[in-house]
């Protein structure tokens, strides 16, 4: 398999997930070195897909060598059946540290019948291979998914995980997309209802675009956004425009972007992500002009309207980052039949003391991922 280096007797993950029978239901591989479009297309085969378990997504902030894929399959048809992407954030020379997946593994393949026990091998197999094999701490974030927090929950705590607690910023606001379009309207935030009447009686124009192309419009955007609201950008933007041109290789992601326009000219976009139950949205950008006119409800509402009736469960918006403004605004949209998930936090997994000790050196919780992926990207 070109770019991908299969796990050596790789054919057995360990006693657990094959304790209920003779032989072993699963075996597992490690893929590194650009992972890239292969990859991505088995992503857009699970319907719990996330965007942090994209490659065209991570790959720009990381690199291709901080990266890991581990792929477990069925021993009987050999068919993918998780996967977990997986940093790696080393000491070099010694080679200790951490391996960190979140949101993932990736365990519900679409179309297929649900099977916590396939959960259960996958994190058996992420402890093999990083934790016994490589002698690292795995830490797991969990994804916020509404309908199996139970089965999370009970996976990690019987694989001997250790949470250790929740992260700053942990809920997630989620719209149901399978509300009609009069029973959506009903459930939003009267105050949210308002200002979306008077945003579509503003008469914007609004577009779905290609997103490769409209890459700098959107940009435009995003830094007048940035410069009026004084933030400094924590989402990487930099880095757009190798997202969407990775992404374009494999639809199946369901990288879409949507403008609205005023008089011709772009005022608010959105970026979304996603092709299964949860679909998200990473980005979204306003110029000067878009506050007066509520362009965003009005986005919203339309990007809202073209999922519906698709196979996606959820629209995730996101988190609020402490912002009572974004804080309003989402809960306003998800309004009364939405969901707010909660992240569990991350949870831990390790056998080795040194290990432990080097890898609560290098970081503390979500200034790993979130806030110092730069600095280790290509150390």
């Amino acid at each position: 398999m070109a770019g991908s280096t299969p796990h050596s007797e790789g054919s057995r993950i360990s006693d657990a997930a094959a304790a209920t029978v003779s032989e072993p239901r699963f075996r597992f591989e490690i893929w590194e070195n650009d992972l890239g479009h292969r990859w991505d297309s088995l992503v857009s085969s699970f319907s719990d897909a996330s965007l942090e378990q994209m490659a065209a997504y991570v790959e720009p902030r990381w690199g291709h060598s901080r990266l890991c894929g581990l792929l477990v399959r069925c021993v009987d048809t050999g068919e993918p059946i998780a996967l977990a992407l997986v940093i790696l954030v080393t000491i070099p020379f010694i080679k200790l540290g951490m391996a960190y997946l979140k949101f993932g593994p990736l365990w519900r393949r679409t179309s297929a019948p649900l099977d916590p026990t396939i959960l259960a091998a996958a994190l058996d197999a992420a402890k093999q291979a990083f934790v016994v094999e490589r002698g690292l701490v795995l830490r797991i974030m969990p994804p916020p998914d509404p309908d199996y927090e139970e089965t999370w929950q009970q996976a990690l705590t019987t694989a001997g995980f250790a949470n250790s607690g929740p992260p700053p910023d942990p809920e997630r606001y989620l719209v149901d997309l399978r509300l009609t379009e009069s029973e959506q309207r009903a459930s939003l935030d009267s105050k949210w209802r308002s200002n979306l009447n008077k945003a579509i009686a503003s008469g914007l124009d609004f577009r779905e675009v290609e997103p490769v192309q409209s890459v700098p419009e959107f940009l435009a955007l995003y830094r007048t956004m940035m410069a009026r609201k004084q933030f400094s950008d924590r989402h990487h933007i930099e880095l757009l425009p190798q997202f969407v041109a990775a992404a374009a290789a494999t639809p199946g992601l369901g990288v879409r972007m949507f403008l609205a326009y005023e008089k011709g000219r772009a005022v608010a976009g959105t970026i979304i992500a996603g092709s299964g139950e949860r679909v998200l949205v990473p980005f979204s950008a306003s110029d000067d002009r878009a506050q007066s006119l509520r362009a965003g409800y009005a986005l919203r509402w339309w990007i809202v309207n073209q999922l519906r009736g698709t196979t996606a469960r959820w629209l995730d918006l996101g988190g609020t980052e402490g912002d009572a403004g974004l804080r309003s605004f989402k809960t306003g949209n998800i309004g009364k039949r939405g969901r707010i998930a909660r992240i569990a936090g991350e949870y831990d997994y390790s056998q080795s003391a040194l290990s432990r000790i080097v890898s609560t050196a290098m970081t503390s919780s979500h200034r790993l991922v979130q806030g110092w992926p730069a600095r280790f990207k290509r150390a």
